[in-house]
């Protein structure tokens, strides 16, 4: 096993340490993050929050369509074959970017790493407009208002979760109910949408995945989540009311998607290695601080006290950083179809939540009484941070999950 980038993967590395020096403006984004979203806000509103000229740089330097597969136009790097490429690429996005812009990056990654399983017309669907049109937007989305931000719970329980259902009429499923916590739903053009297709079974055999195009009659934004750490793309809440999917956007067989969603938790592992990014940034920046600041006629940094603080987050963001790249490496030694276990994604998301809310910690007892000051730039990130303990359902679950393989 040999975590070191190959050539191509440094090159690629530079490309995004050089594309975020020269185009982007953390704290700028920062505060494009922090504008405020009014609930009743319409996708026309939200899409004036995107930053469309810096998304269409993305695209001109080869970076957005990374996870395109080749034969579109795309790089080509998949979930098997090019996962510790994504990897560093989203870690570099957010620690030379932010982790607001590491997000518009890995979004789009994901979801189309997610479609390299989906049958060739969803295929054509998506990747041919996503490579056609830089405005293309994506989403996923499988929690419902009723049920936190996770619908893969430890046990079997018929209508412990998935309410909004899809019942078949001919040609098209038609699909009716509230889906919740969808980061991007409120601006994308197309969202994979899990949903109950047997109102009565287990969740592992009663859920089907379809690719919904946004613009379909029926579709709509039923309430923005103005989250205390906002990203630029939003977070929302949608409704179906009577939505008409073609039998051919299907993404699974019918009541066949458990397998995917499981796998496709691979994919989400981006964005906790995004924020790891931004994690290692702000260590570095209470390190730095700890070294300048005087205190008793010495740097802090000298003061056991402190300096142990940050030798512990030192070896806390190596630890994790070793788990997000083992897991990237054997992803990149599956074989394409093979459906990637979960376990490794389940232990990332509890090790990130445990680490960011420790350097958190960490930063309050560094940084003292200007911590909690705008102006410092620490503040935003514990405010996105608390944030971001709601994605995937919370760590603690994520034990609890993994428990039951082992």
């Amino acid at each position: 096993m040999d975590f070191e980038l190959n050539e191509e993967q440094r090159a690629l590395v530079g490309l995004m340490k050089e594309f975020c020096l020269r185009e982007i403006d953390r704290k700028a984004m920062d505060k494009l993050a922090d504008e405020p979203i009014a609930p009743n806000a319409t996708k026309a509103d939200l899409m004036a929050r995107i930053p469309w000229d810096l998304i269409s740089k993305m695209h001109d330097a080869g970076l957005r369509q990374l996870a395109v597969p080749q034969e579109y136009g795309g790089g080509g790097y998949n979930r098997t074959g090019g996962w510790v490429t994504l990897t560093a690429l989203a870690e570099a996005a957010a620690y030379y970017g932010c982790y607001v812009v590491g997000r518009i990056f890995t979004l789009p990654w994901n979801h189309c790493v997610r479609l390299y399983d989906a049958p060739k017309a969803v295929q054509d669907v998506f990747f041919t407009n996503f490579m056609n049109n830089r405005r293309t937007m994506t989403a996923a989305s499988h929690s419902e208002p009723d049920h936190g931000s996770d619908v893969m719970l430890p046990y079997e329980e018929p209508g412990a979760v998935g309410k909004t259902i899809a019942v078949q009429d001919g040609d098209y499923w038609v699909i009716n109910g509230d889906k919740m916590f969808c980061t991007g739903g409120g601006v994308s053009d197309y969202i994979t949408v899990t949903v109950r297709t047997d109102p009565k079974g287990p969740t592992s055999k009663s859920m089907t995945q379809f690719l919904v195009d946004t613009s379909t009659p029926g579709w709509s934004i039923a309430r923005v989540n103005d989250l205390m750490g906002n990203e630029i793309v939003p977070n929302v809440q949608m409704r179906f009311e009577n939505v008409r999917v073609h039998k051919s956007m299907m993404m699974t067989e019918v009541n066949g998607s458990y397998g995917n969603l499981r796998s496709g938790l691979g994919s989400k592992t981006l964005h906790f290695t995004a924020s790891l990014g931004e994690c290692q940034r702000v260590w570095e920046e209470i390190r730095d601080f700890a070294k300048t600041r005087i205190q008793g006629g010495k740097p802090i940094i000298q003061h056991p006290n402190i300096g142990q603080l940050i030798a512990e987050m030192d070896v806390a963001l190596r630890a994790e950083r070793l788990l997000h790249y083992k897991f990237a490496w054997d992803c990149d030694q599956e074989k394409p179809g093979t459906l990637v276990g979960p376990l490794g994604f389940w232990y990332i998301n509890y090790l990130h939540k445990v680490n960011a809310l420790r350097l958190i910690e960490v930063g309050m007892e560094v940084y003292g009484g200007i911590a909690p000051t705008k102006e410092l730039g620490f503040e935003r990130f514990v405010r996105a941070h608390q944030s971001f303990l709601h994605g995937g359902a919370t760590g603690a679950l994520n034990l609890i999950k993994a428990s039951k393989i082992l």
